[in-house]
């Protein structure tokens, strides 16, 4: 009985900091300290800032180690951004703004899924169509698929080609 008495109040201290460092992770991404941030084993192993899918694209190509089992906190997740997290083997995402495409996604490949805001497109940055790189994706299924095609799009307009993108 002694043993419980003593685990109990351990075992919820661990789940507290994982709240605790979670909700940081949210207050980073809210107060615009961070674009993306990664919270593995109770702690905020990284965090990035930046334009877009970049920062989670960055952390997953230079980090990636730390995207298994963790939770994935960034300021949007759309189609794009959710077959990174796939491919990175998070357990849990949050998003300050979620597509609801996202959404069904990541719960078919079985990552828990929470957002400030749910919408139903990620929109491009002049709001008259679709996102380029929701846009790239948006008929693919297979996760090396779909991040090869992102990259291709990330290329492209690098180079200055434009896109025309519509809302489905």
């Amino acid at each position: 009985m002694l043993k419980k008495l003593i685990l109990l109040p351990m075992l919820l201290g661990l789940i507290g900091c994982v709240c605790s460092d979670f909700s940081n992770a949210k207050s980073m991404i809210h107060s615009g300290e961070a674009e993306c941030v990664i919270v593995r084993n109770g702690k905020i192993a990284a965090f990035e800032k930046g334009r877009g899918i970049s920062p989670l694209l960055k952390l997953y190509d230079e980090k990636g180690e730390l995207m298994q089992n963790s939770i994935v906190v960034d300021k949007v997740i759309g189609r794009a951004a959710a077959f990174i997290v796939i491919k990175g083997g998070a357990s849990e995402v949050y998003g300050k703004i979620m597509s609801e495409d996202a959404k069904v996604l990541l719960e078919k490949h079985n990552v828990k899924v929470s957002c400030n805001l749910l919408v139903p497109y990620i929109l491009n940055n002049q709001r008259n169509g679709l996102c380029p790189l929701e846009d790239s994706v948006k008929n693919i299924t297979a996760v090396d698929e779909a991040i090869a095609a992102m990259r291709q799009r990330i290329s492209d307009l690098r180079k200055g080609i434009v896109f025309n993108t519509t809302l489905p």
